[in-house]
């Protein structure tokens, strides 16, 4: 669109699998015990778009977003959430419920600006991404879902066209708390681990090309 400046890409997608295998920890009697399972089948739909825009007067930025429906299909012999240790339950049906490591909703966004300064080009760019809260674990249980967050990057640079470059990059500008990784142990009653976010970080890097 626009004389080729603006790129729109659009995708609606659905995929099946059968004996999807995952790993998962069962809260039956006793310690928790960790293996490899099979699930009947997954189920995972939902639509895309990319939007680009190319360089306008030293400007350019994408956008890119997704939905996506990604349930177990038929997983009737799964292991029962957390929240049900010492009950007489020792296998649930999960059918229907939300695969584990997806998000509904996700979203990245860029831009840069770039402009001509002497012998070469001096650059600023904002970056970061979007993800709403998934579960971390096969289980589906409401201890192991890891809440939605949001992250931004910053960098600043001048690249001259002698080949060397000067930029500072800040990630995780905000300083947004968050945790990566929630996951049950095995061999104890009940112990969560959790893996937290890297906190907010600055660097300056200098490189020569030839």
């Amino acid at each position: 669109l626009f004389d080729r400046k603006l790129t729109a890409n659009f995708a609606i997608f659905r995929s099946d699998v059968r004996d999807f295998q995952a790993n998962v920890v069962d809260t039956g009697p006793g310690a928790l015990r960790g293996y490899l399972a099979n699930i009947g089948k997954v189920r995972s739909q939902g639509v895309e778009a990319d939007l680009t825009l190319s360089s306008i007067n030293g400007f350019s930025a994408y956008l890119r977003g997704a939905y996506t429906d990604a349930k177990y299909a038929a997983f009737t012999n799964a292991p029962c959430p957390l929240e049900l240790i010492g009950t007489a339950t020792t296998q649930c049906d999960l059918s229907g419920k939300e695969l584990p490591g997806t998000s509904p909703w996700s979203l990245s966004y860029g831009a840069e600006y770039r402009k001509p300064v002497g012998r070469g080009e001096a650059y600023v760019g904002l970056d970061g991404n979007y993800r709403s809260a998934f579960f971390a674990d096969a289980s589906d249980s409401q201890y192991l879902r890891i809440k939605g967050y949001a992250l931004a990057n910053l960098r600043i640079g001048f690249a001259s066209d002698k080949g060397w470059e000067v930029f500072g990059l800040v990630r995780n500008l905000f300083n947004t708390n968050y945790l990566t990784l929630l996951t049950p142990q095995s061999g104890n009653s009940g112990y969560i681990s959790g893996v937290p976010s890297d906190p907010r970080t600055a660097q300056v890097t200098a490189r020569f090309t030839f």
